[in-house]
């Protein structure tokens, strides 16, 4: 390039045209907005942003918390989390109330399909807290309608429900951990069965019992005068391997201390040194500390010791079993401490606490413990035990009776069945059985179901074996029996409950017994769904199993398969029935990439067949089995933390938020196959999908352009192209140029993707173009419809009937139509008919514009016709086209023909009749004149033809006669006569006849 050529240049690039960059407009929103929480302004609202992320609409603007958004499925309601209530509002957050008056924390409100049900969290107390549950409430009046169950083998803390758009289940999160069961102490604690109206049936129960009394609490009363040197010691040197031992039978036994001395001793007389506790060390501490009183000649007055005892001094739990031990050497002295310090006393308030006394006695029978049979008289009721202690026998010795007194105590079972009415049971014994502790105690039980018990009814029995006199049965000692009603007729079907463990997590092959008989207990073979052998996944699933008899009757039970599995750490994904009857851990289905990891914030897809769920840093879809595993979301620096997918309608992309830890969340949005994350709007959280529904109007006229008075078919077709369904009323406007056309009104609901379509027929009554407006609310469409100028002018139309007509038969009427569609008045209007001639009411006279009339003649059918018949009509008026003024129509009269085949027979000879032009399918009657005629009588023509025999008899009348047709059915015509036959008598022969002999 040369130097010169280079201002050249320089100039060409400064002339070129420079590129601008021009923002692209925002595309149209989608029909669906996109709920969530934020915080502005120190409170946290639920607000909107269209699925553009723009137009941010705050929905509650109120005073502290409102989050959680949840939409119902045809988006026209709200429900969200306002502290610890639920309210329900309009979609746009108008007319709010609170959705029941729940006092207990409710949160995480999740719509049915339908619109009528939410499912909420509801935290309900437990132990010194509470935990998560999951109730379903009706949305009109609040009320809970069910409850998601927790399975019996686990502790859990279901939260964050979403329903399967179905309805049929519900997606949670479940944080669980396996309940070890307690070991029941019946034989069989549970049993389900089917019987009969009217019968019966035994069961035997056994009821273990324990060496050691039951969640026992052991007061160790000591006497502490200077004659107790040795036992004090023994029971300060043993207490530790006495509670170990105890603690060993029975794990939560707690140990309390006391001492008494005589009522000369004031503060010692009776004095707690240590409250019930399990803690072994505590215990032996303090028994370390106990000495003995210095006064050699006190007066024990243990009767005090018991009453403050069994009142005030300790803290027993209500369902332990009270002890006290009382270790001492000499009777009590009554009436010292208190003056109802008494045995009596004593007596009355070990039996109202329910306390069973053991007595240790280092005296001898002249003045020791028992000497004056008190100990007899307090062990009796409720029953205790008495052990004897040689004084100086050593440690060992006292540590020995202690245990001994404790594990000798009897044991009182009383059975207390409580039945629905229906079904009865007696037991034998029937109780109160009293025996050794640690012995086993057999009833038989005999069940009956009454006759009147209503078939298909459930009636239960619990049975409490209630032990020494409580007022409630203890874990473990509660039986229950459950009947399903079957009547006299149907199938009885039985299948029981089955539990099995999951090694590794994954599915179980479970196999169980069913049985079915039929009304005469004959046995049928039940078919079971899922059927035996099936492999069950971890949760709870039903079997339904069912029989049928020879006469088709049908019954019916069902169980249910537990598969329980090693608790993982961390929430999991179950899928639940609303009534629970069937749960499912999905998350150990779960494949790589998802394997392994905690799940929660499960989403369904809107066609039901996937769920997305959050693990750890990445968000996960898998098919509503659990498979199909697949990562849509990775936690990353620009994406931190990617939790609660919800997903977008078109069922292609998710919506989600993420953030670090210390920000506010955003909410993403990325495809589901294989896409790239896009924010779509900051500081949001807890995203929820409002459904909307988008309608279009669509007008059509077919034809567009119609003659002067012609017709045109208008049609309106309304649309919903949106994902939630709309009202729509149609207002259909059509202008005064037309006449008609479609109408409009309430259509009612259009589903998604659904259409109505309304139409009529418009006529043109003015030229020109008019436009026919149809609207739904806002949105309109419109349509032209164009009328020619009017062209018209008088015009003639004939027709004739009947076509043909037969002679004889009914009279041709013509039929002339007349139309003035020129516009104007014409008169002197007539008709005028060659041939036939009119009749005066051939004139018409005055025909308005658009004017039409009719204009008969009548032709008489009495000879037959065939021409055809030309009718004018003139007026004095304008008329521009003269051609349609003439009009012409056939005249058809036919006439009916008979022909014999000869002109002479004899009598008793047949002769052959041919008809023609008669009536096509009308009913002939033939006959002869004179004569008779008795065949072939009457016969029915296809085509207006026929051809029959008829007869002459042999003794009718001779001479001339002809044949003769009559209308019986169908077209009308005259009577027929064929040409003349001569009837000769049979004895006539013919001229050149020869007789032969």
């Amino acid at each position: 390039m040369t130097v010169r050529a280079l201002p050249l240049l320089l100039v060409a690039l400064l002339a070129a045209p420079v590129p601008v960059s021009r923002a692209q407009p925002a595309p149209e929103p989608e029909p669906f907005k996109i709920g969530f929480s934020s915080s502005e302004n120190d409170d946290r609202d639920v607000f909107t942003v269209d699925s553009n992320g723009n137009t941010r609409t705050n929905l509650t603007r109120s005073p502290g918390s409102q989050q959680e958004p949840a939409f119902s499925l045809d988006g026209t309601k709200l429900a969200y989390a306002d502290g610890d209530h639920i309210v329900i509002a309009n979609a746009d957050g108008t007319n709010p109330r609170p959705l029941n008056n729940e006092t207990r924390p409710q949160s995480q409100p999740a719509w049915s399909p339908d619109g009528t049900m939410i499912a909420v969290v509801t935290r309900v107390p437990a132990g010194e807290g509470t935990r998560p549950i999951i109730q379903i409430h009706r949305v009109s009046d609040g009320a809970k309608t069910g409850e998601i169950p927790i399975p019996a083998h686990l502790s859990a803390r279901d939260t964050q429900p979403d329903w399967s758009p179905d309805g049929r289940t519900i997606a949670i999160t479940r944080r669980s951990s396996n309940i070890t069961p307690p070991r029941p102490e019946i034989e069989v604690p549970v049993t389900e069965l089917p019987a009969r109206q009217g019968t019966t049936f035994d069961l035997t129960q056994v009821v273990h019992t324990s060496r050691i009394p039951p969640k026992p609490d052991v007061v160790l009363l000591i006497d502490i005068s200077q004659s107790m040197s040795d036992e004090l010691k023994g029971v300060q040197d043993q207490l530790g391997k006495i509670m170990e031992e105890v603690k060993t039978l029975q794990p939560e036994t707690r140990f309390g201390v006391a001492t008494y001395a005589g009522a000369e001793n004031r503060d010692e007389v009776f004095r707690r040194r240590l409250e019930l506790t399990d803690n072994v060390e505590k215990a032996v501490a303090a028994v370390k500390g106990i000495s003995l009183v210095t006064d050699p000649f006190s007066t024990e007055v243990w009767a005090h010791a018991l009453i403050e005892t069994a009142t005030r001094e300790f803290e027993f739990r209500s369902d332990a079993s009270k002890v006290v031990v009382i270790i001492g050497d000499e009777p009590t002295a009554e009436y010292r401490v208190t003056g109802k310090d008494s045995v009596e006393n004593a007596i009355v308030e070990l039996k109202r606490a329910n306390i069973r006394t053991v007595g240790v006695d280092s005296g001898d029978e002249r003045v020791g413990l028992n000497s004056k049979k008190q100990i007899d008289d307090i062990i009796k009721d409720p029953k205790g035990s008495l052990q004897k202690y040689v004084k100086g026998a050593g440690p060992e010795k006292i540590r020995t009776a202690i245990l001994d007194g404790i594990k000798d105590l009897d044991v009182t079972i009383t059975p207390v069945p409580k039945c629905d009415t229906g079904l009865t049971v007696e037991l034998t014994p029937p109780g109160p059985v009293t025996g050794p502790s640690g012995e086993n105690v057999r009833f038989a039980e005999k069940f009956t179901v009454a006759p009147d018990a209503t078939a298909g009814s459930t009636l239960r029995c619990t049975i409490e074996f209630r032990l020494n006199n409580e007022q409630q049965a203890r874990p473990g000692y509660v039986q229950t029996v459950t009947v399903q009603v079957a009547d006299l007729v149907k199938p009885v079907v039985r299948v029981d409950d089955v539990t099995v463990q999951s090694q590794d997590g994954a599915d179980v092959a479970v196999t169980y017994q069913a049985s079915a008989t039929d009304s005469q207990n004959r046995p049928l073979t039940p078919v079971c769904t899922p059927p035996s052998g099936t492999r069950f996944p971890i949760g709870v699933t039903r079997v339904t199993c069912t029989a049928t008899d020879a006469r088709g009757n049908t019954g019916t039970d069902t169980a249910v398969v537990t598969v329980r599995s090693t608790a993982q750490d961390g929430p999991e994904v179950w899928l639940v029935t609303p009534d629970g009857s069937s749960q499912i851990n999905l998350s150990p289905r779960f494949g790589d990439p998802c394997r392994g990891r905690p799940g929660e914030d499960p989403a369904w897809s809107p066609d039901g067949k996937s769920l997305a769920v959050t693990q750890d840093d990445q968000i996960c879809v898998v098919n509503a089995d659990g498979t199909g595993a697949r990562v849509i979301v990775r936690g990353s620096s620009a994406v931190e933390r990617p939790r609660s997918p919800a997903w977008l309608p078109d069922g292609t992309r998710i919506v989600f938020a993420a953030s670090d830890v210390e920000s506010p969340p955003d909410l993403w949005t990325v495809p589901v196959q294989n896409g790239t994350p896009r924010l779509l709007t900051r500081n949001a959280g807890q995203p929820a999908v409002q459904r909307l529904p988008r309608l279009t109007v669509t007008t059509t006229a077919t034809p567009a352009e119609v003659p002067f008075n012609g017709k045109t078919t208008i049609e309106v077709v309304v649309a919903n192209t949106g994902f939630a369904p709309a009202p729509a009323t149609l207002t259909v406007t059509v202008p005064e140029g037309l006449t008609g056309g479609p109408a409009g009104g309430d259509l009612g609901q259009i589903a998604p993707g659904g259409r109505k379509v309304v139409s009529g027929e418009a006529t043109g009554v003015t030229a020109g173009e008019h436009v026919v407006t149809a609207a739904v609310g806002t949105i309109t469409s419109r349509v032209t419809v164009k009328v020619l100028e009017r062209t018209g002018s008088l015009s003639l139309a004939m027709s004739a009937s009947p076509q043909p007509a037969f002679v004889g038969g009914d009279d041709v009427t013509v039929t002339f139509k007349l139309l003035n569609s020129s516009g104007s008045t014409l008169t002197d209007v007539r008709v005028v008919a060659s041939a036939f001639g009119c009749d005066p009411e051939c004139a018409v006279g005055t025909l308005g514009p658009d004017g039409q009339t009719e204009v008969k003649l009548t032709i008489p059918a009495t000879q037959a016709v065939d021409r055809e018949l030309v009718g004018v009509v003139i007026a004095t008026g304008p008329d521009e086209d003269a051609g349609d003024n003439v009009a012409t129509t056939r005249i058809v009269v036919k006439q009916p023909t008979l022909t014999v085949d000869q002109q002479a027979g004899p009598l008793g000879g047949v002769v052959s009749v041919q008809g023609k032009d008669f009536p096509p399918g009308a009913k002939v009657r033939l006959g002869w004149n004179p004569g008779i005629s008795e065949t072939p009588g009457e016969i029915t023509t296809a085509d207006g033809t026929f051809s029959v025999q008829m007869l002459v008899f042999h003794n009718d009348t001779e001479g001339i006669r002809q044949a003769t047709a009559t209308s019986v059915e169908g077209t009308r015509f005259g009577e027929v006569k064929s040409g003349d036959f001569l009837a000769l008598p049979s004895t006539v022969q013919p001229s050149d006849f020869v007789e032969r002999g």
